[in-house]
């Protein structure tokens, strides 16, 4: 079975059968605006048609057996790659249109499922051969930049459609505690009420939520311009930990 795949692959015509395969998908999806990241653009995909021909006008000119079979090697090699960033085109779609979705519709059960899931499988094949040689563990590696990537496109997402500032506010954060604070069975009525009315007094005072509001827009935005003792003294415990 191997054998009969690497003679089929081995062959030029196959090779450039193949090649102009890939070159009539491009055409016909050459205008996705889904493909933000793998997109193929036009001249990189002329470059890879002159190298291609290049192999195989030295294919079809070249007696010695080796130099024949080093210009189908990189037809092949052409033909991966031109593969490999189709198959990204592909996969990246259901991403973007997950997020798209996201400014559109985002009361819409499992969006956040779908934009982390489609997304993390991207980004996955995205790094794949970066991970090879990153030094880490290829698996580590992967799932931590496929986080950092995703979350950055959700922000970057958020921003452009001017969502940021109302999601990343005291107004929700309070919120947030709310719904935590009546879904703990743990804790007593008394307790639950006295909390309840502690967060609506602090969410309701408009200069703490602006203070508030500001110190989160800074810190998910620019931390670096963050200046204060108890922000520093934090950042120099967690990267003390880190060691």
């Amino acid at each position: 079975m191997f054998q009969y795949v690497q003679d089929f692959l081995g062959s030029a015509y196959i090779e450039v059968i193949i090649f102009f395969l890939l070159i009539a998908y491009f055409v016909a999806n050459r205008k996705d605006q889904h493909a933000v990241k793998s997109g193929l653009n036009l001249l990189r995909v002329i470059i890879l048609l002159i190298i291609f021909l290049y192999f195989t006008w030295s294919w079809a000119t070249l007696i010695p057996p080796s130099l024949r079979a080093l210009s189908v090697l990189g037809m092949f090699i052409i033909n991966f790659y031109f593969f490999y960033c189709l198959m990204l085109m592909r996969i990246e779609r259901p991403y973007r249109v997950a997020l798209a979705a996201l400014g559109r519709d985002p009361e819409k059960p499992g969006i956040f499922h779908d934009i982390w899931g489609y997304g993390k499988r991207f980004y996955y094949y995205y790094y794949m051969f970066q991970s090879l040689f990153s030094g880490t563990n290829p698996f580590h590696f992967l799932r931590n930049i496929a986080s950092d990537r995703v979350q950055d496109d959700i922000r970057y997402e958020l921003r452009q459609m001017g969502m940021e500032k109302q999601l990343i506010s005291l107004k929700v954060m309070a919120g947030f505690m709310k719904s935590r604070l009546a879904s703990d069975e743990n804790l007593p009525a008394d307790f639950k009420e006295v909390m309840g009315k502690s967060i609506d007094d602090l969410a309701k005072h408009p200069w703490i939520e602006e203070q508030v509001n500001e110190f989160l827009r800074i810190a998910t935005e620019a931390p670096e311009d963050l200046h204060f003792s108890e922000w520093q003294a934090s950042f120099k415990k967690a990267v003390t930990e880190k060691k």
